[in-house]
């Protein structure tokens, strides 16, 4: 009993808040508007708040600079230190310029019109909370999205704040066990951090004063990194949710459409045939709400998707040999964003196809619904929805490949390709 009581409790706290006013206020939705703000790229004026968004536009102009400038400093640290770096200490530069460059694109796309107008569209006409009170079976498809949503925010927030944490807070415990903190350092030491920059001198990684702030730049970074990373992401998951949630509810609407009251009866009668009339125009409408925002949704994101999948296939080589090691201090640090990266590859990639696969599912129960017994004029619209529903419902990455579980064995096998090629040059150095 007290358990029962706990999981309710759980529940109601942390996911299920579906009785507020407004999506807006949601808690998964305030904590996703919380993360994406902390990098400018909320748009709050579709909420009625221009003066914070002309702010937070000016805040993630001057993070893309700053962005360029530490991609740049990075990239001539790699330079400037090639000959003496091993191939697993080139990796991590590679792997933080690459998770750099995430950052930075998803910061310009946010600046983006389209974005701002799917975000708007998403959270305050798609949503299925304007229309669960249609009927119960919409309330009960909103109520499960709305926990599902609820379930997965928290663990991204989880997943986010372990990955940063450890891989911000490794290199402070590689310092302290290698005694640089102590009086004594030991000779010649240099202080490892999380984030490495070209600077025209060493004092940021020999002396202590240097390496505090040469910290305190990489902490705010490595935070803002990480939420353009997950971020984004998360905002994506929703959308997608949403979308199901959508086709699931059209998907029993056509099967909701009833047979002849009288068995009898080889057609629907005048008055069946006008009720039958009414369910398929309110399916095709609800269709084209589907196919309008999936289609609004897809170009605002085709090139953040398109570059999701290029900057996972070079990420995904480097982590695979920065754990290859098997050593405790990788394993700390790389071990969660390797977890996070992939899973965040399989969770879109399986949330994409299962979008799709129910997609696809219309098109048999389209075919499937009772057309043999409604009049001509009927016939025409099942026939004219047939149509519609031949197309899947999918996002595109670059506006052309639909992506999947098949993008995502692609990547995957890719990576592994890249890795033992890699981890064959890092035994002949």
């Amino acid at each position: 009993m007290y358990k029962t009581k706990g999981l309710e409790y759980l529940k109601k706290e942390f996911c299920d808040d579906s009785d507020r006013p407004s999506p807006m206020v949601f808690r998964h939705v305030k904590r996703l508007i919380f993360i994406m703000s902390t990098i400018g790229s909320w748009p709050h004026n579709i909420s009625g708040r221009p003066r914070l968004h002309n702010f937070l536009s000016t805040y993630s102009f001057i993070l893309i600079i700053v962005a360029v400038m530490f991609s740049g400093l990075a990239g001539g640290y790699l330079k400037q230190h090639w000959d003496e770096m091993t191939f697993f200490d080139m990796g991590h530069i590679i792997l933080t310029i690459c998770l750099n460059g995430i950052y930075m694109t998803r910061l310009m796309q946010a600046r983006a019109k389209k974005v701002s107008e799917a975000i708007r569209d998403c959270f305050l006409e798609f949503h299925l909370y304007y229309y669960k009170d249609r009927s119960a079976y919409w309330t009960k498809i909103f109520s499960e999205i709305h926990i599902i949503s609820g379930i997965f925010t928290i663990y991204i927030l989880i997943l986010m704040m372990v990955g940063m944490s450890l891989f911000t807070l490794k290199p402070l415990y590689t310092n302290y066990s290698k005694g640089m903190f102590s009086s004594n350092p030991p000779p010649n030491g240099t202080f490892e951090h999380s984030v490495y920059f070209y600077f025209p001198t060493d004092v940021f990684y020999t002396t202590l004063k240097g390496h505090w702030i040469l910290f305190a730049i990489n902490l705010p970074n490595n935070y803002n990194v990480t939420c353009g990373v997950f971020g984004f992401d998360l905002l994506l998951i929703l959308a997608v949710l949403q979308i199901y949630g959508h086709i699931k509810i059209m998907k029993h609407n056509l099967l909701s459409i009833p047979l002849p009251k009288k068995e009898s009866d080889i057609m629907f009668s005048a008055e069946e045939n006008r009720q039958v009339a009414q369910l398929l125009k309110d399916i095709i409408i609800h269709h084209n709400l589907i196919i309008k925002f999936v289609d609004k949704f897809s170009d605002a994101f085709q090139e953040y998707l398109f570059l999701f999948y290029f900057f996972l296939q070079i990420i995904s080589c480097v982590l695979l040999m920065e754990v290859s090691t098997l050593n405790p201090e990788a394993l700390a640090m790389y071990g969660p964003l390797t977890l996070g990266m992939f899973q965040q590859l399989m969770l879109l990639s399986i949330m994409f196809e299962i979008l799709n696969s129910k997609s696809e599912e219309l098109e048999q129960v389209v075919y499937a619904i009772p057309w043999e017994f409604m009049d001509g004029r009927n016939r025409k619209s099942v026939l004219f929805m047939l149509y519609k529903v031949q197309t899947p419902i999918s996002l595109k990455a670059g506006g052309m490949v639909p992506v999947g579980v098949k993008t995502m064995s692609s990547i995957l096998r890719t990576s592994l390709s890249y890795y033992m090629v890699l981890m064959a040059l890092a035994r002949e150095q």
